[in-house]
């Protein structure tokens, strides 16, 4: 959620936001640096700086929308300009606009909604607002500034200096990062745990359960010392055998620790490189759960390819995965097990990415 992402998170966040910022306010009509007032919703008032900030994040979505509809679009060409593009049956610009508006109005509706409910920020989440926007505000931008890159901060010595070059006062830029904290305060009150529309536990974990899968794998690779495929059937047949050889083990109960550190061993001594350790001696080094990799269904790494096949695996096995280039030997893991801290019902996966489920599963809901 919003307000638990990091401040270097956010701060990368806010230049992100600079830059986009910048592209679409020379170019957006309904406000400027000389206007205070860019809208009116529901009797109050969007000031100007608002307005542009929302912007920023209304030309990002333009300009996704833009890739979505013509995949095959060269942005990088010379004399490209996004203003000359039709999104989503407009011209960009007017989707920039009306989708700026639409920020707008939601940001009204936050708070609205925020005021409605009853609902107070406590005083230390207040303070973690306000060290927020105020870091972000004062962060140093000048090793930016001067580059070529960044050539929209115009010399700035911290954000604030540029955002306020374009017209985005400090108190707009605070009221815009209490919003954000203000509308994770409502979601909250809805749908984390003990609210009025509290999420079941096992509808949490199913959803993780269906888009993550906990796994440990390492690559055999069917390529030679000069990055060509191996062409020899016995050669094949050898790193088969390996690969099957590996997967037993682990299916035996072995420890995976130390049948990759056999695996490493094995690679120094057909490199011919010389080996003073023992396999067991690098085991120790980590545990099993060191080399635990979760996977989102949606990922494409190491492989779209392999992604699919994990998901397909059963929990609590071991195979062998083969692609034109290497030998996985993978070990998918039930991301749902008690792994975490003594005396806790969920493991720490559960616990890291309940929020995650939580907005995939309740995110239009708060949006309507």
């Amino acid at each position: 959620m919003i307000i638990k992402m990091s401040l270097k998170k956010r701060i990368t966040a806010s230049i992100t936001a600079a830059a986009l910022t910048a592209a679409s306010v020379l170019t957006l009509s309904g406000c400027s640096q000389g206007v205070s007032r860019a809208m009116t919703v529901n009797g109050e008032d969007i000031p100007a700086g608002i307005y542009i900030l929302y912007s920023g994040h209304a030309y990002a979505d333009a300009t996704q929308k833009l890739k979505e509809e013509q995949p095959d679009l060269d942005t990088s060409a010379d004399g490209f300009d996004y203003y000359n593009q039709t999104v989503d049956g407009i011209s960009f610009a007017d989707y920039v606009k009306r989708e700026t508006e639409n920020y707008c109005k939601r940001h009204i509706a936050v708070n609205d909604v925020f005021s409605d409910l009853g609902i107070e920020l406590n005083e230390e989440t207040m303070d973690n607002a306000n060290d927020v926007w105020q870091a972000q505000w004062d962060f140093d931008v000048s090793s930016y500034s001067g580059s070529t890159a960044f050539s929209y901060l115009k010399g700035a010595n911290t954000l604030g200096d540029y955002f306020e070059s374009i017209g985005v006062s400090k108190s707009s830029f605070r009221d815009y990062t209490i919003n954000t904290y203000r509308a994770s305060e409502i979601f909250e009150h809805y749908y984390s745990e003990g609210g009025t529309e509290e999420v079941p536990k096992d509808d949490i974990r199913k959803w993780i359960d269906e888009n993550y899968s906990l796994t440990r794998y390492f690559s055999i690779s069917l390529k030679d010392s000069e990055g060509n495929l191996i062409e020899d059937e016995a050669e094949l047949k050898k790193l088969e055998d390996l690969a099957n050889e590996y997967k037993d083990k682990l299916s035996d109960g072995g420890s995976f620790a130390e049948v990759y550190a056999a695996h490493q061993k094995y690679l120094k001594e057909q490199s011919g490189e010389e080996d003073t350790s023992e396999s067991s001696d690098t085991a120790d080094e980590k545990e099993d759960k060191d080399y635990n990799s979760l996977i989102a269904k949606t990922s494409t790494s190491p492989s779209a390819e392999f992604v699919e096949a994990l998901f397909k695996q059963e929990k609590n096995t071991v195979t062998v995965f083969k692609t034109d280039a290497y030998y996985y030997v993978v070990q998918r893991l039930d991301v749902l097990e008690t792994e975490g801290a003594e005396g806790e019902d969920e493991t720490d996966y559960v616990k890291n990415y309940t929020e995650t489920a939580l907005q995939e599963l309740k995110g239009d809901d708060m949006e309507n």
